[in-house]
């Protein structure tokens, strides 16, 4: 993410219930990712990666974004 815009990866991310999942994000502002649905969260630097790992239990379609700043990073789709 670069002022506020995201500059790379995709749009969505599907993967099969049960798998591992980790997102990683850079930004260019301190910020918190957090995966909706799972309530997953982890605090952002400005220019240190930050990361969230977890089991993906719960099917359906959840949206990622930087919470502070309400930009969204991505989907992330878990299928049963």
């Amino acid at each position: 993410m670069t002022g506020g815009k995201r500059t790379s990866g995709p749009d969505r991310v599907e993967v099969a219930a049960g798998r591992t999942v980790t997102i990683e994000v850079t930004t260019d502002a301190p910020d918190e990712l957090h995966v909706h649905g799972y309530d997953r969260k982890a605090d952002v630097t400005a220019g240190q990666p930050a990361a969230v790992t977890f089991t993906a239990d719960i099917p359906g379609v959840f949206e990622v974004e930087l919470h502070h700043s309400g930009a969204a990073l991505t989907e992330l789709r878990v299928t049963a």
